[in-house]
């Protein structure tokens, strides 16, 4: 048995299948797919609704397919050239109903729609012959126009063949110059008036005229033969009876318009990172495995047809730009290539980074009661803040080592502030860290340094104390020249907000010698002996240091971060001369 191809539509089915049945009886000779009709097209596209989703939202998905039949990708004129002889009074009947039915399959086959209109630039003629050839219809769109012409031929006279070539060629001639020439003409007899129509036809085919030959009963063979378009297989059809012209006819449309595809196979495997929910095809059937889709489509024509799904991102993967489609895949019995593009979304809202700020900072420990603050700053891959995550901060190393903490980021950022230790043990460097968990369950982190320094100087006092008895405070004399303390006993003090023992020097202004350290609340004795040799020796009484200087008493006070005040200086009236 020959290949057969079918036109595919559902309303022509009893009709295919009468096809095969006349081929199983071998009642006629059936074309094949038509070796010079044009080939189908399909072209395909993929596109989302949102191009911008938030972490866990969804977008509408659209995979379409773009089909074009042969004849709709590359128009055609088609003369249909029927004998109306005498002879044909029985069968005019079956020959009207089988050339209507051609002229539907190319309406619907140039747009996919039975509406009257022979779509895309393609056209179908009528020319009739008997003793002569006649213009019934010249080539239109207009397939009522077309089926009028057929319905209204009436059978009388002889069989010009020649004729009948000649003026349908002529009419094809002076058609559109891009169009593909189709030639159909379909006889019941044999040449009568008018001469061998071979070279008529060798003349057509030689101009680019594909010829299509249909005899009915006891037509001559080999005539039909001689005429058609090589290979004959596919070009010449003899039926013994009028019964069969339909089906010849029906066989001869669907080898012009040839499908854009047959036995089409979709396979769109969607990311990983996305949920696939109300998947839905406009044609074919679809099959789902998870995030697999497998569209299959019998036959395409002059149609756009489409599989739409729902893609939900997960908010247990990360965000930022992803790609819907891990791959999607195309494959037809005709071997077409189709590829389609791959969308991209911006999955935003996705907690991605955090940034604990200030990176590093350096505080002055000071006054009891100093804190710090650092914000934690929630991110998405896009460096947009994101609200309503838990950021747990903790300080792991430093003199604050062990405080803890945690905020919800509200504008994106959430503060952690601490109390510093105090004394000589909070000064150093803290390490901060902020972490928060994202939708993958990792937990992210950064971490920020906080120096805790000493920067200010202790302060210095140099107070007169009691006599080495520890009776009374001597008081100043009365000639200010005799100084501000003239029997020489100060206690020197020193304080300071983080070392609480800060150590006092004392320096003669008179030689430069300095004496010390001591701690504050030392009692000396100081006497000024301009040209002695300075030195120190414990004191009388509850005085704990005799220091016999040039000139005054200079006294600083330095902490422990190496601190030291602006000197003070404890006043003594030199000895008498």
């Amino acid at each position: 048995m020959q290949r057969f191809w079918k036109y595919a539509p559902s309303r022509q089915s009893l009709l295919w299948r009468g096809v095969v049945g006349a081929v199983c009886a071998g009642a006629f000779l059936l074309a094949g797919s038509g070796a010079m009709a044009q080939g189908g097209t399909v072209t395909g596209t993929k596109t989302v609704s949102d191009t911008d989703i938030p972490c866990n939202g969804s977008t509408n998905v659209t995979v379409t397919l773009q089909g074009q039949t042969g004849i709709s990708g590359q128009p055609a004129d088609i003369m249909l050239v029927l004998d109306r002889s005498g002879s044909m009074q029985n069968a005019m009947a079956n020959l009207k109903s089988g050339a209507s039915a051609f002229v539907d399959i190319i309406d619907e086959g140039t747009d996919s729609a039975l509406n009257g209109l022979i779509a895309n630039g393609s056209r179908i003629g009528v020319v009739s012959f008997a003793s002569s050839a006649t213009v019934n219809q010249p080539l239109t769109n207009d397939a009522g126009a077309v089926k009028s012409a057929i319905n209204g031929l009436v059978a009388s006279g002889d069989t010009n063949h020649s004729a009948a070539f000649q003026v349908a060629q002529a009419q094809l001639a002076a058609s559109q110059p891009g169009n593909q020439k189709i030639l159909i003409i379909f006889t019941d007899g044999v040449t009568t008036v008018g001469g061998d129509a071979s070279d008529d036809a060798a003349a057509a085919r030689a101009a680019g005229t594909e010829v299509y030959a249909i005899g009915l009963g006891s037509v001559n063979g080999g005539e039909l033969h001689d005429w058609a378009t090589d290979p004959d297989d596919q070009h010449v059809f003899i039926a013994p009876s009028a019964g069969q012209l339909q089906a010849i006819f029906q066989t001869i449309g669907a080898a012009i318009v040839v499908p854009a595809a047959t036995n089409i196979t979709v396979v769109d495997t969607v990311n990983s990172h996305f949920a696939v929910s109300n998947a839905a095809v406009t044609t074919g059937t679809l099959g789902q495995a998870g995030n697999v889709l497998t569209w299959t489509i019998p036959e395409l024509n002059t149609e756009t047809v489409s599989m739409s799904f729902t893609a939900t991102h997960s908010a247990a993967q990360p965000g930022g730009p992803e790609q819907v489609n891990a791959a999607i895949t195309y494959t037809d019995a005709e071997g077409h290539i189709v590829s389609f593009p791959s969308p991209t979304v911006n999955v935003r809202g996705c907690a991605a980074t955090i940034d604990v700020t200030p990176p590093t900072a350096d505080n002055e420990l000071g006054t009891p009661g100093q804190t710090h603050t650092v914000n934690g700053a929630i991110a998405d891959d896009f460096g947009d803040p994101v609200n309503g995550v838990t950021v747990d901060y903790s300080i792991l190393s430093g003199p604050n080592a062990g405080a803890s903490g945690s905020g919800t980021t509200v504008g994106g950022t959430t503060p952690f502030t601490y109390p510093a230790a105090q004394g000589l043990a909070g000064l150093g460097t803290d390490t901060i860290q902020g972490c928060f968990t994202n939708g993958a369950g990792v937990v992210v982190c950064d971490t920020a340094v906080k120096n805790w320094i000493d920067t200010t100087p202790p302060v210095v006092a140099c107070p007169p104390t009691t006599n080495p008895s520890g009776n009374n405070v001597p008081k100043a004399g009365n000639n200010p020249a005799s100084g501000q303390n003239p029997d020489g006993f100060y206690e020197v003090r020193s304080s300071d907000a983080v070392d609480p023992n800060p150590t006092i020097t004392v320096r003669d202004t008179g030689s430069g010698a300095t004496f010390g350290p001591f701690p504050s609340g030392t009692k000396l004795k100081l006497t000024q002996a301009p040209g002695a040799q300075p030195n120190q020796k414990p004191g009388p009484g509850v005085i704990d240091w005799h220091i016999t200087t040039n000139g005054d008493a200079a006294i600083t006070a330095t902490d422990a971060s190496g601190n030291t005040s602006a000197p003070v200086l404890c006043q003594v009236a030199p000895p008498p001369k």
